[in-house]
């Protein structure tokens, strides 16, 4: 669960998670199509300590 949120909030590409093995693509091209549909205009930051 943590991957799908990484994913979603920008903070990894897709395709390092495929690469890594925490997450399986069936093609290439599939991954390399995610990064380009969760990638956000900047990097996830948040300005608090927790």
């Amino acid at each position: 669960m943590s991957d799908l949120g990484s994913i979603y909030l920008g903070g990894t590409a897709p395709s390092t998670l495929v690469r890594a093995g925490h997450v399986q693509a069936r093609h290439r091209a599939v991954a390399v199509f995610s990064d380009a549909l969760f990638r956000g205009e900047r990097a996830p930051h948040c300005p608090h300590w927790f």
